[in-house]
């Protein structure tokens, strides 16, 4: 029987949230949970694929907007909740998902698809590459305190669970996007990460940093417990959920309010970005410890001519034309003249010819043309991937802390 592929209705997405659980190793949602995950569904562009009337596949993709070198937000589609049941792998139902997702984000004049991938090696062959990486981290504040470059004066209060969405969505959208990669929230996404807060059923806390004018201006969403030591000594532990704040200064501020919390001797965090500026502020940069690097965020350029120009470059004395070849967009093939005013399309030959996984990876900034090249990734003589990766590079390095 031909399986269909088409947008989900509305009356369908339990059929579909039941697939995912069954694809992706997760028990089916009760009646509570589904009821909870429910506007999230409302909030995504779905498609499913259909075997008569059983669903065997699903993707979405959520209108969200990625912070790009420079600073411009460009539109993007946060693509999710994608798996295929295990009785029908291997007959492309996952591809031509993957085909609607990019051909819808086409129609909605995207310019970016973004995902995070649960096996790597997967979504290369789909046109993302390896844009930005996160890594675990483990702290021990006694040797982290004091911080280097802390603001100073500034005060902290602890919102009340009833605060939490009033004050935190629109704080997170103003001091956030200080990073390339930081994407924009749909409101399912903050009532999801925030929700064991707001609840108040756990040691769930979220803090806010006050400017001079007892404005926030930064916020840590973070957990505690008691962890049971030899001889029934017990410590406290912390994770870190989020931290996002306005400036370097004010971060580290809130850093240090962790730090100076009592009784909690061990701080972690499952997604730090791998230039995180807390380990150079340190006293003792061996207080915090990466327990591995992995990749975060997948990036596919859906309009290279949307994406290339919306960004900034670096200033150089030059110039580089990157060809690219995208087998999916024919609009996305041909050569651009990248100079530290912009990017124009041109008919001059490339000195740089690559292909649309590899700009994609390249384009935040967070991984070098060299590199690309030295695994066949990219072609270009040596001054040609010198002035790309002077053109493309920039600091800090992409991080998202957004999962989705």
């Amino acid at each position: 029987m031909t399986i269909d592929i088409r947008s989900t209705r509305p009356d369908e997405y339990r059929a579909a949230a039941d697939v995912l659980s069954v694809a992706l190793l997760g028990a089916r949602p009760d009646d509570e949970a589904w009821q909870r995950s429910l506007p999230s569904w409302d909030e995504s562009r779905s498609f499913s694929a259909w075997d008569g009337e059983q669903c065997v596949g699903h993707a979405c993709h959520f209108a969200v907007a990625t912070t790009v070198p420079g600073g411009a937000r460009l539109p993007t589609g946060a693509v999710s909740r994608v798996g295929v049941l295990p009785t029908h792998r291997r007959r492309g139902v996952a591809s031509r998902l993957m085909g609607m997702i990019l051909d819808d984000a086409r129609e909605q004049q995207m310019a970016l698809l973004s995902l995070r991938a649960s096996e790597a090696v997967i979504y290369e062959r789909y046109g993302y590459g390896v844009a930005g990486e996160f890594c675990a981290v483990s702290i021990d504040p006694a040797r982290m305190t004091p911080l280097r470059g802390a603001a100073p004066g500034g005060s902290f209060r602890i919102l009340q669970p009833s605060e939490i969405m009033t004050v935190i969505p629109p704080l997170y959208d103003r001091v956030a996007h200080r990073r390339p990669g930081v994407v924009t929230r749909p409101p399912s996404w903050s009532t999801r990460y925030f929700h064991e807060a707001v609840e108040a059923k756990t040691a769930s806390v979220v803090a806010v940093h006050l400017d001079a004018r007892r404005e926030p201006d930064g916020y840590v969403h973070y957990t505690t417990s008691w962890t049971e030591g030899p001889q029934v000594v017990t410590t406290g532990t912390g994770n870190v959920e989020d931290l996002f704040a306005v400036s370097d200064q004010v971060e580290l501020a809130l850093w240090q309010y962790l730090f100076d919390l009592d009784l909690v001797t061990c701080w972690t965090s499952a997604e730090r970005p791998v230039d995180d500026l807390v380990k150079l502020a340190a006293r003792d940069p061996r207080g915090y410890q990466q327990s591995g690097v992995q990749d975060e965020q997948w990036l596919r350029l859906v309009d290279v001519d949307a994406a290339l120009g919306g960004r900034s470059y670096h200033p150089a004395g030059g110039a580089v034309v990157v060809g690219v070849v995208d087998p999916d967009v024919a609009a996305n093939n041909g050569n651009w003249r990248i100079t530290a005013d912009g990017a124009e399309r041109t008919t001059v030959a490339a000195d740089l010819r690559t292909g649309i996984a590899a700009v994609s990876a390249a384009y935040l900034g967070g991984v070098s043309w060299r590199a690309l090249a030295a695994v066949g990734a990219a072609d270009a003589d040596d001054a040609a991937l010198e002035m790309a990766d002077t053109l493309f590079a920039g600091r800090p390095l992409p991080f998202c802390g957004s999962f989705f």
